[in-house]
């Protein structure tokens, strides 16, 4: 059970929590075991409520979303019927508000809102919200340490699809968006992190601001919603306790073998290959990023009681697999009701990324207010060895790769010309170059980038101005985007975007999406019978003109081999 200590203040500008936040051990299971659990409890005590769930792994300091006080879904503006003002306009944000402030009756206090605005107002409008609590939530206690990685602690939680920043890069190219969210942000002011100073168990953190300056600290822990939640957090709590309890659970919940098949066969790559190579030696790039999809099906057979074969329950089984540092996961849309908001995609999307690779680290100085940037693009792979004496010779070839240092000094180019736009002159520094990171299946070739921002610079326009991540599109970037589209022939959607946290003073954590899955549904929201999700998994490498068709096409296997391999539960004894 938790424990709550209660504090009346009188506090205007700051975040108001209590000295000691509701806490619970969740029968010690770790946030990729706990995801599953936790998202089939909520939903089930209210699936009306706006449980946009998302984990955030975060290099070791995860956080786990529950219930956005603002969110906001991206679609693709393809509707006909519109107001000249509507069709000029690329993108349909559907916000969800939950604010008990804004209605009279608490029951109805989700506000839904359609807006239609282009990707400019899309990220100023994120700008103007960040900003007007960056003052409220700046008391002290938030900020971020220099020398220390950020932690989440109030801010935006979310992703940003490939699809959308490639076609915002290159309008005129008509580059085609996949029928899913093109981005999801949440504003999380109510969200579970590991318990200070213990090496088990989650706390609650609520979080308001001077928007509700009336409150004291027993009115922010009464709110109807929060109630509830406790609620559901102690019997959920209570639940798994039970260890012979949840080792059952355990053993009979394995999911169904999940089976991804290629899109292309080794000659379609070839093809892919051998056209990319034209475009080198014409002179178009330098280094184009070429990825390859395998595809999938999960079924959504139901029953009166459960439904079953979602994307989040092979999460535990592939981040033990990983232990990706950037992993995370994200649902939106599950909670919809067509009969209520006809309009709006009620089609539940999943996202679940097993990501080893950095995009960007904001952090702020708390004795100058100036904020700092690291990206560590990936760029160079090597298979793991069967023994130590293999591993170590893969790692050490890949070290001596002339080729692998030519493709990650490029990508390492390309950054920082997309951080010089940002950052302070003269700040910008490659402080480790060609360094040789191991993960659970592949070695990479990993630099590091730093720089000081400029003042009244917006870590937001930094983020949304060097999307797509150089590393998987290729260099000069614009055009690398272009042929990539008409090469892959179909959208990537959120793969080889970005997912992470923007907190409202301007630190922050994004990885790139790579190692990652979506699932989606094409159904009506009112067919649960026989309802099937389609899942992709995509995995790729630079090319230049120096790589081999054979080399490149089988470092593409080595990348999404074993996740496969656990999707398909081969060698689950072992």
């Amino acid at each position: 059970m938790h424990e709550k200590n209660h504090k009346t203040t009188e506090q205007t500008d700051s975040a108001l929590s209590p000295a000691t936040n509701p806490s619970w051990r969740f029968g010690e299971l770790p946030a990729a075991e706990l995801m599953p659990h936790l998202q089939r409890y909520l939903l089930a005590q209210d699936a009306k409520a706006n449980w946009q769930l998302v984990w955030l792994n975060n290099n070791g300091r995860p956080v786990i979303g529950l219930l956005p006080r603002m969110s906001w879904s991206v679609y693709f503006n393809i509707a006909e019927n519109q107001s000249p003002d509507e069709q000029s306009a690329n993108y349909k944000v559907i916000r969800h508000c939950r604010d008990i402030e804004t209605t009279n009756n608490v029951d109805n206090s989700n506000v839904i809102t359609t807006a239609y605005m282009s990707y400019a107002e899309w990220q100023n409008s994120l700008t103007t919200y960040s900003q007007a609590y960056e003052t409220e939530t700046d008391d002290g206690t938030s900020t971020t340490d220099i020398t220390e990685n950020p932690n989440y602690h109030h801010g935006l939680i979310g992703f940003i699809s490939y699809d959308i920043a490639a076609h915002e890069l290159s309008p005129a190219a008509n580059i085609e968006l996949a029928a899913q969210p093109c981005a999801v942000l949440g504003h999380y002011d109510i969200y579970l992190s590991p318990k200070e100073n213990s090496k088990t168990g989650w706390q609650l953190t609520v979080n308001t601001t001077a928007n509700s300056s009336d409150k004291t600290i027993d009115d922010v822990w009464s709110d109807k919603a929060v109630v509830a939640l406790i609620s559901y957090l102690d019997r959920l709590d209570q639940k798994l306790s039970d260890t012979c309890l949840i080792r059952k659970h355990l053993e009979s919940s394995t999911p169904a073998p999940l089976i991804l098949q290629a899109r292309w066969h080794k000659h379609d790559y070839q093809q892919a290959f051998d056209r990319t190579q034209d475009y080198l030696q014409q002179g178009d790039c330098y280094q184009i990023n070429l990825t390859q999809e395998w595809r999938g099906r999960l079924s959504h057979k139901t029953s009166n009681t459960q439904s079953i074969s979602n994307l989040i329950d092979y999460l535990p089984m592939l981040y033990r697999n990983t232990q990706a540092p950037f992993a995370g996961y994200l649902s939106v849309n599950s909670m919809h009701d067509s009969t209520i908001t006809p309009d709006i995609p009620t089609n539940p999307f999943e996202l679940l990324s097993c990501s080893p690779e950095l995009f960007f680290t904001f952090k702020k100085d708390t004795s100058t207010g100036k904020h700092h940037i690291i990206t560590k693009p990936i760029k160079g792979t090597m298979p793991r060895g069967a023994t130590i004496e293999q591993d170590n010779s893969y790692k050490n070839q890949l070290s001596d790769s002339e080729k692998d240092r030519a493709e990650n000094v490029m990508i390492v180019d390309l950054l920082r010309n997309d951080l010089g736009k940002y950052a302070k002159i003269g700040s910008v520094k490659v402080p480790q170059l060609f360094a040789i990171e191991s993960f659970s299946n592949v070695h990479h070739m990993v630099s590091t980038i730093t720089a000081e921002l400029k003042e009244n610079t917006h870590p937001l326009a930094v983020l949304f101005g060097s999307l797509p991540a150089g590393s998987i599109t290729g260099t000069p970037k614009k055009r690398a985007v272009e042929i990539i589209a008409e090469l892959e022939t179909t959208p990537r959607g959120a793969y080889c975007g970005t997912m992470g946290f923007m907190n409202f003073d301007g630190s922050g954590q994004w990885n790139v999406l790579i190692r990652t899955l979506q699932a989606n549904s094409n159904a009506p929201a009112n067919d649960n019978l026989n309802r099937e999700k389609h899942v992709s998994l995509w995995a790729g490498g630079g090319i230049t003109i120096a790589s081999s068709c054979d080399a490149e096409y089988q470092e593409c296997l080595d990348k999404v081999g074993n996740l496969l391999s656990v999707l398909a539960q081969e060698n689950l004894s072992k």
